[in-house]
């Protein structure tokens, strides 16, 4: 156990070892911060498309949905067609 702790101070003692330590953990962080965003990105597009959706198979128009939705007619006719709803 002493080994493993004279080589903990060692390296903290290291200014080189330390600042690339820092900088692996801020370049962790900084990856872990946008992959979190990414999938809050995707998951709200996925809500969004599933609004869609439903509003499209009630009936709603495509003028109202995208209106409500703030996308274009075009996406949401796209969607329909993909989805075998226009």
């Amino acid at each position: 156990m002493k080994a493993v702790e004279d080589e903990v101070m060692r390296v903290k003692e290291h200014k080189e070892t330390r600042r690339e330590y820092m900088t692996y953990a801020m370049e962790t962080k900084r990856r872990e911060l946008a992959s979190f965003a990414e999938g809050e990105k995707t998951g709200e597009k996925k809500k969004e498309t599933m609004m869609i959706l439903a509003m499209l198979r009630k009936g709603f128009s495509v003028e109202s949905i995208a209106e409500c939705a703030q996308t274009s007619v075009e996406y949401i006719m796209e969607l329909g067609k993909k989805n075998h709803l226009l």
